[in-house]
C-alpha cells in the first residue's frame, strides 16, 4: 500500500504533530511532578534576607527543576503583588481585615535591641525600651510597616519613638549600628545577620513588642503544583522551628 501524493505531503506533518504532542504530554508531566516549573513569592525584606535562604535551600533540595524567583518588597507591597495576580504567595505581617486575602499564621515576631559592642547596654541580660531610647535611636524609613508598629505600640505605652538616623535597609542599620552611631531594634530572625555585622542582639522589654506573620494568598484561589509545594515547605519549617524563625 502507497500513500497518495497528498498522503506523502500531510503525513511529515502528522508525524510531527504526534512528537509536539508527546512533547506537550511529558512537559505537562515533569510539571504536575515538580520536575520543572516556576514560582514566584512576595516577602518582606527583613525576612527575605534572613529565614527565607534556609527555606530555599530546603525547597532547592527537594525540587531542583522549579524556579524561584523572590520579590522582596515592603509589607504593603506584598499584599498588592498577590491581589494583582502577579505573584501566587507572599510573606508579611498579618494584613488587616481584606476580603480578597487568606492569611496563613506562621509564627510570631518579636523585636530585640541591637547595640554596638563597646555600648554600656551590651553587658546586660535584657534591655528596657526607655533604656534603648535614651541612646540615638536608628530605624528604617516611613513607610516601613515596621517602623509604623514600633511607633503605635510605644504611643500606647507613653513613649515617643525620637529617630536620630534612617534608612531604607535593614543592613544598613546594622553597620550603624556596628559602628556606633547609635541603637535600634529588629526582627528576632534578624539576629544573625546583626551579629554577623558586628552588633550585640539583646531581648527586648518593656513593652514587649511582637507581631504576627504568615502566609499570604488569594482567598478561594488554588495554587499551581509549585506554589502549593513552595507553602507546604515553609509551613514544614516553620513547624521545625515553633514558629520563632530564629
Amino acid at each position: 500500500m502507497r500513500l497518495t501524493p497528498e498522503g506523502e505531503a500531510f503525513f511529515p506533518l502528522v508525524r510531527q504533530l504526534l512528537v509536539d504532542w508527546d512533547n506537550t504530554v511529558e512537559t505537562i508531566r515533569q510539571r504536575f511532578t515538580l520536575q520543572i516549573g516556576r514560582v514566584a513569592i512576595a516577602v518582606i525584606p527583613s525576612f527575605a534576607a534572613n529565614p527565607l535562604p534556609f527555606i530555599l535551600q530546603r525547597f532547592r533540595c527537594r525540587y531542583a527543576g522549579v524556579n524561584v524567583v523572590v520579590h522582596d518588597v515592603i509589607n504593603e507591597a506584598v499584599y498588592e503583588m498577590i491581589a494583582e495576580g502577579r505573584v501566587e504567595m507572599g510573606i508579611a505581617f498579618e494584613p488587616e481585615s481584606d476580603a480578597r486575602l487568606h492569611f496563613t499564621p506562621l509564627g510570631m515576631n518579636r523585636f530585640i535591641a541591637v547595640v554596638p559592642p563597646a555600648c554600656s547596654l551590651a553587658r546586660q541580660q535584657d534591655i528596657g525600651w526607655r533604656q534603648l531610647l535614651s541612646l540615638d535611636f536608628i530605624t528604617l524609613q516611613r513607610p516601613s510597616s515596621m517602623r509604623l508598629l514600633l511607633e503605635q505600640r510605644l504611643a500606647q505605652h507613653g513613649q515617643h519613638l525620637s529617630v536620630a538616623f534612617e534608612s531604607h535597609q535593614l543592613i544598613t542599620v546594622g553597620n550603624m549600628v556596628a559602628n556606633g552611631l547609635g541603637v535600634s531594634a529588629v526582627p528576632a530572625w534578624c539576629a544573625r545577620q546583626m551579629r554577623q555585622l558586628g552588633a550585640v542582639c539583646l531581648p527586648l522589654t518593656d513593652p514587649v513588642i511582637e507581631n504576627r506573620f504568615g502566609l499570604v494568598s488569594l482567598r478561594h484561589h488554588p495554587f499551581s503544583c509549585a506554589a502549593q509545594a513552595m507553602a507546604d515547605t515553609i509551613c514544614d519549617y516553620a513547624q521545625v522551628n515553633g514558629g520563632g524563625f530564629t
